[in-house]
């Protein structure tokens, strides 16, 4: 078993936003570029696929995703939720909670349906304690002899609508999971400094030059 295989299948392996930060072998690539709003969109689709073509010549081994079960009751005391929301503002967050909801079943059930797959349940949240109003597990989808749609998963998380999904490719052989947060950039995770030092200088042109400074550190063995 690969080590970021080993690490994603355990409870103790904290795969949350902002992977970049918290993890310490992990690069921070920039996708969108442009001055027009269509030259973006198309320069993150582009550079999107670039990375997605040096870490996984061969296609992802596996899928990874955080499926999250939210809390939407609200009590109406002072302090709950915000109670100064008005009634059709209040209605319009429903309506779009029940379709990022719908969203994220439609797509558990799509992949729990084709492919092997573990679940890993009760992790820890961003809003931990006796009041957490959200929980989450961590759904694992082995390739096997099948294949996964890796460009219509990277194409959907550059879409504003429907909303991008929590999920990562993952690659065994390259020890590593490619996380698309949107048209803005991706984290690539990987499990060695080894492999950080190895795909370094190929993915350096897509270098977020703000976190140029902590990457070159990364790089130099210091997590």
């Amino acid at each position: 078993m690969s080590q970021i295989e080993s690490l994603l299948l355990s409870r103790d392996y904290p795969y949350l936003q902002p992977w970049f930060y918290k993890h310490p072998w992990a690069l921070r690539c920039q996708l969108g570029r442009g001055r027009t709003a269509a030259v973006f969109v198309q320069s993150a689709g582009t550079r999107a696929e670039d990375i997605y073509r040096i870490l996984f010549p061969q296609g992802a081994d596996a899928v990874i995703f955080n499926y999250w079960i939210y809390d939407r009751s609200y009590s109406g005391e002072p302090g709950a939720d915000d109670p100064g929301l008005s009634d059709e503002a209040r209605r319009w967050l429903l309506e779009q909670s029940i379709r990022q909801e719908a969203e994220q079943l439609r797509f558990l059930d799509a992949m729990q349906s084709r492919y092997r797959h573990a679940v890993i349940r009760d992790l820890p949240t961003y809003d931990e304690g006796p009041d957490k109003d959200c929980w989450r597990s961590r759904i694992f989808c082995w390739r096997d002899h099948r294949s996964f749609d890796e460009r219509s998963l990277l194409e959907r998380q550059l879409k504003d609508e429907p909303a991008p999904l929590d999920v990562g490719l993952v690659s065994f052989e390259n020890e590593c999971v490619l996380s698309v947060y949107d048209v803005r950039g991706c984290d690539v995770v990987f499990a060695t400094h080894e492999k950080l030092a190895e795909f370094y200088p190929r993915l350096e042109p897509f270098f977020l030059d703000y976190d140029r400074p902590e990457m070159e550190r990364r790089l130099g063995g210091t997590p």
